[in-house]
């Protein structure tokens, strides 16, 4: 039941080719592990500085928009509030009386039978006799 097996005989001129030729191959082996490790590690080293000035890139764009929303905020603001005067102002040139009383304030209209005086304002004539 035993197997056959096949005897090798090898003598010193075999051991010695084999082994140089086996020390030549291990090192071919070696040579092509390091290349791939290396070009491994420069292909993951560019990834990653790719992706970090990517981040960087972003980072500085977010906060030149978080700036400009600040100045749109503050706009904005402004806007809302003129509009509300506006439509405040609105409001009281549809109320007739109102009209009517900015009439007579700036363009001396009258009521019938009702006389218009002018008199100046205090509060300029005081600020230019105490400036001269």
């Amino acid at each position: 039941m035993k197997k056959d097996r096949k005897l090798l005989t090898y003598n010193k001129d075999q051991s010695q080719g084999l082994t140089m030729k086996s020390m030549q191959k291990d090192q071919r082996t070696m040579i092509f592990r390091r290349r791939r490790l290396g070009i491994m590690f420069a292909s993951a080293l560019l990834m990653f500085s790719l992706i970090g000035f990517n981040l960087f890139r972003n980072s500085q764009h977010l906060l030149t928009l978080k700036e400009s929303r600040g100045q749109v905020e503050k706009e904005y603001k402004g806007v809302a509030k003129e509009k509300k005067n506006l439509e405040r102002e609105v409001d009281l040139l549809n109320d007739t009386e109102y009209v009517e009383k900015i009439a007579r304030a700036k363009y001396f209209y009258s009521k019938e039978g009702e006389q218009v005086y002018s008199i100046p304002d205090l509060n300029s004539s005081t600020q230019t006799s105490g400036n001269k």
